[in-house]
């Protein structure tokens, strides 16, 4: 196979699952009631209808196992379960190949997906799939956003 038509492809799951206790979601929930109390007291109606969504997506979330994705990189951009990003949609990427668990890093000019973090489950191949890339992005270290870190804060 010639360089130009490599294709690196595997499955990775959204996260590391961690099982909760009943505490946990007791938690939770007083804490958004709480919440909640003090927004109706301040008369901020709209303030007690995102901490019950919020509550509750997270509360979901939390309790659902991971999901199973699929990843495929090739010539034509990264492919994530069977949605094509092209490079021309690509700002940037990052491959963390000396971490523990490797993992890319895509900045999208996307507003609903500005970045993709992608673990990459065998570390032999972060170096291939970087030098890949780098022929049709630009490479740009990166760190993940201030979401990706509340979400594995919280397990998600």
């Amino acid at each position: 196979m010639a360089p130009q038509d490599q294709a690196f492809s595997w499955t990775v799951h959204t996260h590391e699952h961690k099982d909760r206790s009943i505490d946990w979601y007791w938690t939770l929930g007083l804490v958004a009631v709480a919440g909640a109390v003090v927004s109706i007291f301040l008369g901020n109606y709209l303030l007690v209808v995102i901490i019950g969504i919020g509550a509750i997506s997270l509360g979901v979330l939390a309790a659902r196992g991971p999901r199973l994705h699929s990843v495929k990189i090739d010539k034509r951009g990264v492919v994530l379960d069977g949605t094509l990003y092209p490079y021309s949609s690509i700002d940037s990427f990052w491959v963390e190949e000396k971490a523990e668990n490797p993992r890319l890093l895509v900045s999208t000019s996307g507003i609903l997906h500005p970045q993709f973090i992608i673990p990459i489950e065998e570390s032999s191949r972060a170096h291939e799939i970087r030098e890949f890339m780098r022929r049709y992005a630009k490479e740009e270290e990166q760190d993940p956003h201030f979401g990706e870190h509340l979400a594995e804060m919280f397990g998600l």
